[in-house]
């Protein structure tokens, strides 16, 4: 519960900024369309040459599907990382009062662009490599995964406003995130900021509702799918500003550790010095 009650106080400290700000919450959106323009660009061809011509299953060993499949995961991860770098280039400076526009984010990002391409690499290519070594080794292989996979979070948890303020390579961001978190918060860590706990019950809750409405339709398709697809919009809502509140808070625990964290005893925002240094907690 306590995980719960921080993770509501800070998506509402986060919330104080985008309501300042409330250009914050268009980034999320435009990554999202730049997603699906990007998966009917890269897999148009694919359905050209007929990599779906057999209904019933697709080859997952075929080269030319894992080709369009390790695409596919770095354009995800490229216009992912792209626009939370804009998103947190405009985060900062709305802590310091000023009302951004999206251009400007998309700006600051694209001055970027060269070292958000090479983090997108690197970051698809250890994504593809745990998930290759997870579908593959037994038990216990799965669980020493799972452990490195953790660490990894760790160590790139404020890659996007270490990429969003500092102007370093994909090797240096990482080492910088992994750096500040480590000095900051210790060896020994687990995220507990529970933003993403309070954003996914939020989902959980609207899937139960929704899921309860449909089966009592009682199978009626007309008023069925009117109600699915207002539960699809609210999710998707709900994931806009989860996204976003996330980056925020991401930005505030990154300006903390380079302000002086908690010997400051100031704020970032709305963000108190004494929840930001609980940002993090030990093992």
């Amino acid at each position: 519960m306590e995980r719960i009650r921080r993770g509501l106080r800070l998506a509402g400290q986060s919330w104080e900024v985008i309501k300042k700000d409330r250009s914050l919450l268009l980034f999320p959106v435009i990554s999202t369309v730049a997603m699906i323009v990007a998966l009917i660009v890269i897999w148009t061809p694919a359905l050209a040459i007929g990599v779906f011509s057999d209904a019933d299953s697709v080859d997952e060993s075929n080269p030319v599907v894992i080709a369009f499949g390790v695409v596919t995961a770095y354009a995800a991860t490229f216009i992912a990382i792209f626009f939370n770098v804009a998103l947190a280039s405009c985060a900062s400076r709305s802590f310091n009062g000023e009302d951004t526009r999206v251009s400007e984010g998309i700006a600051a990002a694209r001055e970027r662009i060269g070292q958000i391409a090479a983090w997108a690499l690197l970051a698809t290519t250890v994504g593809l490599i745990l998930r290759a070594l997870e579908e593959r080794l037994p038990l216990a292989g799965r669980i020493v995964v799972g452990l490195i996979g953790v660490g990894w979070a760790i160590a790139t948890y404020l890659v996007v406003p270490v990429l969003a303020h500092e102007r370093v390579g994909p090797i240096d961001a990482l080492k910088r995130s992994g750096s500040i978190v480590k000095q900051r918060w210790g060896e020994s860590i687990v995220g507990n900021a529970g933003i993403g706990i309070v954003t996914a019950l939020i989902g959980f809750v609207i899937v139960v509702v929704f899921a309860a409405l449909v089966a009592a339709t009682g199978g009626e398709v007309a008023i069925a799918i009117p109600i699915i697809a207002v539960g699809v919009v609210l999710l998707a809502i709900v994931s806009v500003i989860g996204s976003a509140l996330t980056q925020v808070f991401n930005v505030a625990v990154y300006r903390f550790a380079m302000e002086g964290g908690a010997e400051a005893q100031g704020q970032i925002g709305p963000f108190s010095s004494g929840d930001l240094s609980n940002a993090f907690k030990a093992k």
